[in-house]
């Protein structure tokens, strides 16, 4: 580390917090990881006070600057963490000026899937490409949209929403309230949600025999190739509502490339029934700049907060 700047790095998830420093290059040095309480706005926020303070108080790092990368709605401009609803956050908090206060150096905030995309442009594809798109899907689905080398945010800094999509695959009815949307029976959390909706109809699937805990995208894909009926309807709906959204999105976007990150991806199979769908049905103008789809070649374990970090440096560009 010695001779090497670093910003420091946190990331905001719904059950942890991970911390640690992030080099302009994307190196990542000491880190930690830190409980979330999600339980109300008061107890979220001391969790991520806290988790800094004990970083900066252990480690005694020289940091250049903060970036955060939070769930929810984000005033980027303005430093303010406006909503997080599944994190119990409805009042706008001016996290970055609080924090710049605190530790005297520029503070960045960002939405997560910003923060993905920034770390891609940085750290992954953007040593290569200017235009493509950072498709996550793991417990949701969305895009970071990066066109010309520059993230597309949307007026409210909201957009990439792909996973709020519909592609007329399944019927199912999304939390948002609208029938069909992607992230309900693609994503990790639409799979295993869906997986137990339907058990009750199919007594003899090998699903039900799973421990808890081991229900998941993984597991499911695993038993559909084994030929278990439930499981096989689940991977086969997931698989053509990926391959419809990806085509739509390419079709629409024009990117270069698709790189794909996120827990379902774990199922290798997926990039390769991806890219033949979207090369078969993809608009063909568009097709004459796409090249493919990529999985990530962050480190999944460190993604969020290579993300953070990203975030962190822009101040500093």
């Amino acid at each position: 580390m010695e001779g090497k700047e670093y910003v420091l790095g946190v990331d905001v998830g719904g059950t942890k917090i991970a911390v640690g420093l992030v080099s302009r290059d994307g190196e990542i040095g000491r880190s930690r990881r830190y409980p979330m309480d999600r339980s109300d706005q008061e107890h979220t926020l001391r969790s991520i006070r806290d988790a800094i303070e004990d970083f900066m108080e252990r480690e005694r790092p020289q940091i250049k600057a903060i970036g955060l990368g939070l769930v929810g709605r984000v005033d980027t401009a303005g430093g303010i963490w406006s909503r997080a609803v599944n994190l119990s956050l409805f009042q706008p908090v001016p996290l970055g000026e609080e924090l710049c206060a605190r530790y005297g150096v520029p503070v960045s905030l960002d939405n997560d899937v910003f923060s993905a995309a920034r770390a891609e442009l940085l750290f992954g594809m953007g040593r290569q490409s200017k235009d493509f798109l950072v498709l996550n899907v793991g417990t949701g689905m969305s895009i970071g949209i990066v066109s010309g080398g520059r993230l597309v945010r949307g007026a409210g800094n909201v957009a990439g929403e792909a996973g709020h999509t519909v592609a007329g695959v399944c019927e199912r009815t999304c939390k948002c309230g609208r029938a069909g949307c992607l992230e309900c029976f693609c994503s990790g959390g639409g799979m295993i949600e869906r997986a137990r909706e339907l058990l009750p109809d199919y007594p003899k699937s090998t699903l039900a025999s799973l421990p808890a805990g081991e229900l998941h995208s993984v597991s499911i894909f695993a038993h559909a190739r084994r030929g278990d009926a439930l499981a096989a309807l689940i991977a086969r709906d997931a698989v053509d509502g990926l391959c419809a959204g990806c085509c739509n999105l390419v079709s629409l976007l024009n990117p270069q490339w698709i790189v794909a990150a996120g827990g379902v991806f774990r199922e290798e199979s997926l990039i390769e029934t991806i890219e033949d769908y979207v090369r078969k049905y993809a608009f063909s103008s568009s097709l004459m700049d796409f090249k493919g789809v990529r999985l990530s070649a962050l480190d999944p374990a460190h993604a969020g907060l290579l993300g953070a970090g990203a975030v962190g440096w822009r101040p500093l560009e």
